[in-house]
């Protein structure tokens, strides 16, 4: 069984013909280096979304601790349970981004022997990281409003400026939501879907916050605790998308379907049959392999050729495919 790897064309070349021995151009040796070169533009591609995604997280970053710093201190001024709680949510949004910013820089770490497909899966790791946070913020929630609603505790003095204060924030919070939602999307980035979901998150519990002053301007002094627990599954919610979309990433679920990947290696001249087709990675990163048969009396270089093709037509119609794997072998007679 011979083996094409986008990035080792030239493991080929001991079977084919000794053209370069002889001063002739070797089409192996050409198309290991026009490789190399994809393979340092896919390189400065990959170093060019990353930065990108850090200028969102420093956007975001200073517009979050606005948010966490306006309520904290309301919060303090007028006694609100669910504002005080809020602030806290807003706080670990700020947090989020650090550990982003963090977990982008970690990532850009060059591959070794240690870690030959770089370190990328951080992101996913830090993005699962904002799931907790989501989740300690739940259990804070919770416990405030369990409390709350135990002591019988007197409605918050909330004025026109507590109501500015969480208006002005829940704008924030829908932009930057929406912000990030968009830019996941463009970048192809899990860490910037999983913050937007969490900043979405926000929104509705600063609508919950506004929902309580309302009610605690007539006479309601349950409503600070009660907004607050109706808080807890909107915020849950956040937590399992963000789990959902990145936990399968870890375990290396498939992110192609394997009949797509087959039937286009079929249609390519001189493959017999496709199998074993597997998929793995990031949404902008897949890692794909699968296993060629073609005719017994077919040369190295023909094989390599044919593998080649089947690449590139792979990563024409899969584009977030970043490598690919082909086994070639010998149909059985």
């Amino acid at each position: 069984m011979t083996e094409h790897h986008h990035d080792h064309g030239h493991d080929h070349a001991a079977g084919g013909p000794p053209e370069a021995a002889h001063g002739k151009p070797n089409p192996i040796d050409d198309d290991a280096c026009c490789q190399s070169g994809t393979g340092d533009a896919a390189l400065r591609a990959s170093d060019e979304r990353r930065q990108r995604v850090r200028r969102v997280f420093w956007l975001t970053f200073a517009l979050n601790a606005v948010v966490a710093i306006s309520k904290a201190v309301y919060s303090g001024f007028s006694g609100s349970l669910t504002l005080g709680a809020d602030s806290l949510h807003a706080g670990l949004d700020a947090s989020s981004n650090v550990l982003a910013l963090l977990s982008l820089g970690w990532a850009a770490t060059p591959a070794d022997s240690r870690h030959p497909y770089g370190r990328q899966k951080i992101e996913i790791i830090a993005a699962l990281g904002i799931g907790v946070l989501i989740v300690g913020g739940l259990l804070e929630f919770a416990e405030a409003a369990i409390r709350g609603l135990a002591s019988g505790r007197a409605a918050p003095q909330v004025g026109w400026v507590g109501f500015a204060v969480v208006l002005g924030t829940m704008g924030i919070n829908l932009f930057v939501g929406r912000y990030e939602h968009v830019k996941g999307h463009e970048l192809a980035s899990e860490l910037l879907h999983a913050d937007a979901h969490h900043a979405h998150s926000d929104f509705y519990a600063s609508g919950a916050v506004l929902a309580s002053f309302v009610a605690g301007r007539f006479g309601i002094k349950w409503a600070d605790s009660a907004a607050t627990l109706l808080l807890v599954p909107l915020i849950g919610q956040a937590a399992w998308q963000v789990f959902r979309d990145n936990v399968p990433i870890l375990i290396d679920a498939a992110r192609l379907d394997p009949a797509g990947v087959a039937d286009l290696a079929r249609s390519v001249s001189g493959v017999s049959d496709v199998h074993r087709v597997r998929s793995r990675g990031m949404r902008s990163a897949v890692e794909l392999d699968l296993h060629l048969e073609v005719a017994p009396d077919m040369s190295v270089v023909e094989a390599h050729k044919l593998a080649q093709q089947i690449e590139r037509e792979l990563k024409v119609k899969f584009p977030q495919v970043s490598d690919v794997v082909i086994h070639v072998e010998p149909t059985a007679r």
